[in-house]
């Protein structure tokens, strides 16, 4: 039997697949509203949840026996781009509970199972709140408690900014025209 050679097979097809859905997603993201506009949730929900399922096969895929360290840097971005805009998504006016719950846990950095065990909630509540499932009246209130006390314990100089500093993902320069441009430039020096 051959060696096992990371570029090719499965992997790479996961990879370029997953790259490619990326791109969409970024665009996606990157094409979002003000986190004010009443459509912002609602975009922003549709994004969140085909990342979610991408990054539940990067997931599957990452723990294969034949996984490599591009499905793993795919995972990672894939990750990496869903804590920010929950976070965004979180920060927003009508932000869900799973919204608020998931940034709460990711800064203080607990599972979801760890979290819902802290306070007596099933293991899997925080994953379905995050889906968008509807709590019981009971489980609002201990999801509440939980928010809470993360935050207590996290404050807000634990949250990182927003991987992309410049409104909805552009950079000011880019958008400059002409003598715009001329005048901050020489503003600058």
């Amino acid at each position: 039997m051959g060696e096992f050679d990371p570029n090719e097979g499965e992997a790479q097809v996961i990879v370029s697949l997953a790259e490619a859905a990326m791109h969409m997603y970024r665009a996606a993201i990157d094409s979002l509203p003000f986190p004010e506009d009443k459509k912002f949730q609602k975009r922003a929900e549709v994004v969140l949840s085909g990342l979610r399922k991408l990054r539940a096969g990067l997931t599957d895929a990452a723990t294969q026996s034949r996984s490599t360290s591009s499905v793993i840097v795919a995972l990672s971005d894939v990750r990496r781009r869903y804590d920010d805009l929950m976070a965004r998504a979180a920060s927003a006016p009508g932000s869900s509970l799973g919204q608020q719950l998931y940034t709460a846990r990711i800064r203080a950095k607990l599972s979801a199972e760890e979290a819902a065990r802290g306070v007596g909630l099933r293991p899997e509540l925080p994953d379905e709140l995050e889906a968008g499932a509807t709590p019981t009246e009971e489980e609002v209130v201990k999801v509440h408690q939980l928010i809470a006390a993360l935050r207590e314990v996290v404050g807000d100089e634990d949250v990182e900014p927003p991987a992309e500093t410049h409104l909805n993902g552009w950079d000011e320069e880019l958008t400059v025209n002409g003598a715009e441009h001329d005048e901050a430039e020489a503003a600058a020096h």
